[in-house]
């Protein structure tokens, strides 16, 4: 079954579930997945576990980013956007539980096949633990973590397999929708564009102003000040440090228990899966013991036997190559042998709780220290990293102390601390360039009477971890309205537009009108043959119209407002299109995606009946942020 779920990896229905492991493995960690979350207030409770504070600002942090949405969103974006990520994170909360409800669950074997066979981990088309370290260290993550990770990652796509194979599409119905979509109408257009009547409009002087007084609060302009700050950070820090050889090395002797690499060993097996009741034990028994007695009489048939008789889908397609392990990646009993085993040697029967195996040993290896060349890159990171933290920590207090005692200027601290004075351009509460200046905190000292009035520092203020920031007003401009003067042009030519469109809309509905009377309207285009699959150029909207219109009786009329104004159609000709067998087979799959797509989320919300689901609302506000 895993085979056709990791064939499936990039399927359609992952659009949905795989999508939702990426919120909870990509957003914010795996420690969260794992352990439950922090103690912080729960912005969500689904059944017996909560989500908590921290892990859906995390969420929502990361999901503003990928949409690139670096000042605030308008406030129903914003109150949209915090919606999604929870009921997001709530999904994937419902399916790990429904998953684990179900009695999903992925072997030891199974979960090393996978691991095995990515190709991050590989070195000449074999597993390398080398390079699976490699990869931990970078995240900072044990080996454990991360078998959970791709197991819990393997259980969702159970779910996914469940789904994605169950779709169902029918011939009939895939023949009715092809037809519907392959039909071509023949039609004849004329447009009447907003554009022709915008200069046949007079606004007058009063016109405008009773549409900027009604509409006022659309011109209002908030408070802005103009700024110089300073920016004290662990990465500016960390830039300056230098991180000698001498002192890389030396980390590199003291620590070097922690550069051990683990022993490796490259095995094949015969897996035999035995059932629960002694009688079935005992037939898989028998049976791997004959299939023993054919491996002792030709070694050289192991590859050709594991593909004959293995029960274990992952390996058995390779002649039972399981590649290379560690002892913590395989079950007690099946580690035990293998790690007792000498290169070649073939072994008994092992039981295991997956059944009884047949082992060969094929190589060892690892088990040494790492050379120094190969992980002082990580040092001289890591060396640089604890010298910036405590350098910060030291740095920080006296930052923030000297920007408080001489109010007046941040040249003191600059100086001190060798940072560049920054200024800004104007910026608002909530509308601030560069980003690092738009926290809640700072725009309140920002915009404070001290601040304004007396043109002082504020205080450092950490707008992110391990950053702090201190500002001075240079300027301030007091929120306001614009004036109609400034904007009576732009009012002016919206009305100009709308008054423009109402009357191109009522142009085109009486020459509709008149269509349908027997006067066919002047303009007509050349004929057009479109279709559902084919729209041409024309609008949606437009699409739309002419093949809902009734064609029973031709020539047929059918007018739609459009963003420019109007379009008015004639339908002179229906005729059946033709789909292409291999279209028709697309056009099913397509099908079937949306019959899964729709059977998961009617999953999904019989799940939210099951266990319970309560969003705390209140937690999921700005104020809360």
């Amino acid at each position: 079954m895993l085979e056709a779920i990791r064939e499936r990896a990039q399927g359609w229905i992952a659009r949905i579930i795989l999508g939702l492991i990426a919120v909870a493995f990509a957003l914010w960690g795996i420690d969260w997945y794992f352990q439950g979350g922090g103690k912080e207030p729960a912005v969500a409770t689904v059944g017996t576990s909560e989500i908590s504070q921290r892990e859906f600002f995390e969420a929502l942090k990361q999901q503003r980013e990928a949409l690139g949405l670096r000042d605030k969103a308008p406030a129903e974006l914003d109150k949209a956007l915090r919606q999604q990520v929870v009921d997001q994170l709530i999904d994937v909360q419902l399916l790990t539980q429904a998953s684990k409800d179900a009695g999903f669950a992925v072997s030891q074997e199974q979960l090393n096949a996978y691991l095995a066979g990515i190709e991050l981990f590989q070195e000449n088309g074999q597993f390398s633990q080398a390079r699976l370290d490699a990869f931990l260290k970078s995240r900072g993550w044990s080996q454990q973590k991360l078998l959970q990770m791709v197991q819990q990652d393997l259980l969702l796509r159970q779910l996914q397999f469940a789904y994605g194979e169950g779709a169902l599409a029918s011939n009939t119905g895939t023949t009715q929708l092809a037809k519907l979509l392959s039909q071509q109408r023949e039609v004849n257009e004329v447009i009447y564009d907003s554009k022709a009547f915008i200069n046949l409009i007079k606004i007058d002087d009063q016109a405008v102003a009773q549409a900027y007084e009604a509409k006022k609060q659309d011109y209002a302009v908030p408070a802005q000040v103009r700024v110089q700050y300073l920016v004290l950070s662990q990465d500016t820090i960390k830039g300056q440090i230098q991180v000698g050889e001498a002192a890389a090395r030396q980390a590199y002797e003291a620590n070097k228990a922690r550069y051990q690499q683990p022993e490796s060993r490259r095995a094949s097996h015969i897996l035999i899966q035995a059932g629960q009741d002694a009688q079935a034990k005992a037939a898989a028994k028998a049976k791997a013991e004959k299939v023993l007695q054919e491996i002792k009489a030709k070694p050289a048939r192991f590859a050709e036997l594991a593909k004959q008789y293995s029960d274990d889908p992952g390996s058995a397609a390779q002649g039972g190559n399981l590649g290379s392990f560690t002892r913590d990646m395989m079950v007690k009993p099946f580690a035990d042998a293998a790690f007792q085993m000498k290169v070649g040697e073939i072994s008994g029967l092992v039981e295991s709780p997956f059944g009884y195996h047949i082992i060969r040993l094929d190589g060892i290896s690892g088990g040494s220290v790492a050379p120094y060349e190969t992980v002082r890159g990580a040092i001289i990171q890591e060396l640089r990293d604890q010298e910036a933290a405590r350098r910060f920590a030291e740095l920080a207090e006296r930052f923030s102390n000297l920007v408080y005692e001489q109010p007046d200027s941040l040249q003191p601290a600059a100086r001190e601390f060798k940072l560049k004075v920054e200024e800004s351009g104007w910026i608002s509460a909530g509308r601030a360039e560069p980003a690092i200046l738009n926290n809640p905190r700072l725009m309140e000292a920002l915009f404070a009477s001290d601040s304004l009035n007396k043109k002082q520092n504020t205080e450092a203020i950490e707008v992110a971890p391990n950053t702090l920031v201190a500002a001075r007003v240079l300027e301030h401009r007091p929120a306001s309205t614009r004036p109609l003067a400034e904007i009576a042009p732009a009012i002016r030519l919206k009305l100009q537009v709308e008054t423009a469109k109402k009357k191109a809309v009522e142009a085109g509905q009486q020459a509709l009108q008149a269509a349908q009377n027997g006067r066919d309207p002047s303009g007509l285009s050349a004929p057009m043959n479109l279709s559902r699959m084919r729209p041409l150029n024309l609008p949606p909207v437009s699409v739309r119209a002419i093949f809902k219109a009734d064609a029973a009786k031709l020539p047929a009329w059918v007018g739609v407002e459009t963003t420019d104004g109007y379009r008015l159609y004639r339908i002179n000709r229906v005729s059946e299109g033709e789909v292409p067998p291999e279209q028709l087979k697309q056009m099913r799959r397509d099908l079937q995606r949306l019959v899964a797509q729709t059977e998961m989320r009617a999953y999904l919300d019989g799940l939210k009946q099951r266990f319970k689901v309560e969003i705390n609302q209140a937690s999921l506000s700005e104020k809360t942020e």
